[in-house]
């Protein structure tokens, strides 16, 4: 996927999201999820069917094949979990979450984005409910203070440095 633009991926996840909704998918559906105009959909499509993930029927619908579908699920799955990361872990309203997890996508490096999503995994399937950590960071986003806690220690300081305090 490291050959997609930024770009490639918006069409790719849009064109996911509007075939799960519609089933069909027009060159004119797609302008209007995107907010751009018809020929600048046919002109940035092309990539996508010279690459083997998009197919068209001449002047007509437009469909992921089996490999797009497959990179653009992947695709949508890791936006929703840096979205998830992003309203559940930090807090952020929906809609903020959503955009902030569509630019990061793109724009991290592949080893950061899988350590986000690693760590979203991570936390869904901790058996011991909400870390006290992430409870001691949500009081903190409301009232600017760091509850007391016995036993924590600074994530941001080595082992000598939390000795020493």
């Amino acid at each position: 996927m490291s050959y997609l633009t930024a770009r490639n991926e918006d069409y790719l996840k849009t064109i996911y999201k509007l075939q799960e909704e519609n089933k069909v998918v027009r060159v004119k559906d797609l302008a209007t999820s995107l907010g751009v105009r018809s020929p600048t959909v046919v002109g940035s499509i092309a990539p996508l069917k010279e690459a083997g993930l998009v197919k068209q029927e001449h002047y007509g619908y437009i469909s992921l094949t089996e490999g797009g579908r497959d990179v653009a699920g992947s695709l949508v799955e890791r936006e929703l979990l840096l979205k998830t990361f992003f309203s559940k872990i930090l807090g952020l309203e929906e809609e903020e979450a959503k955009v902030n997890a569509c630019n990061i996508e793109h724009y991290i490096t592949p080893l950061c984005r899988e350590r986000f999503v690693d760590f979203i995994r991570f936390l869904e399937k901790c058996s011991e409910g909400t870390p006290k950590w992430l409870e001691h960071f949500r009081i903190f986003l409301k009232t600017g203070k760091k509850p007391s806690c016995d036993g924590c220690k600074d994530l941001l300081t080595g082992p000598a440095e939390a000795r020493r305090q």
